[in-house]
């Protein structure tokens, strides 16, 4: 089977757009575990954690990165969002001051859970085309 050969302009930008993409989605995992750990240091009480709230936020931060990859590994990492940020935002709700009750933040919790992992299935999914800007 013959390998396509691309010319240097194509190969400069698909490189770029791939770079784009993979900074796009390295400084969405840093805003994600900013705002874990600011999210974290509201609580009040319930600060025996397994793991240092800065961990905390990093390996969430981290894994939506690795889940938002535009590749195939991407789903494997997109299997560790739902069930960590729902513990974590729902001891983070209920432990803050004052405290939401828990009828309210089951589904706030679940839906920070959800956003995330619709927010990492939406940038990890390969376009097409352009999404902007196409002169398609």
């Amino acid at each position: 089977m013959a390998v396509p050969v691309y010319s240097a302009d194509i190969v400069a930008q698909a490189r770029r757009r791939r770079m784009r993409r993979v900074w796009l989605v390295v400084m969405l995992g840093i805003v994600v575990a900013g705002y874990t750990y600011g999210a974290l240091a509201e609580r009040v009480e319930d600060r025996n954690d397994l793991l240092p709230q800065w961990l905390e936020a990093v390996l969430l931060g981290t894994v939506f990165a690795l889940a938002s990859l535009p590749s195939g590994s991407a789903v494997l990492a997109r299997i560790f969002i739902p069930v960590p940020t729902f513990l974590l935002y729902i001891t983070v709700l209920t432990g803050k001051d004052p405290p939401l009750p828990y009828y309210a933040a089951f589904p706030v919790a679940l839906a920070y859970a959800a956003a995330l992992t619709v927010l990492s299935a939406y940038l990890a999914e390969v376009p097409d085309r352009s999404r902007l800007g196409s002169r398609r």
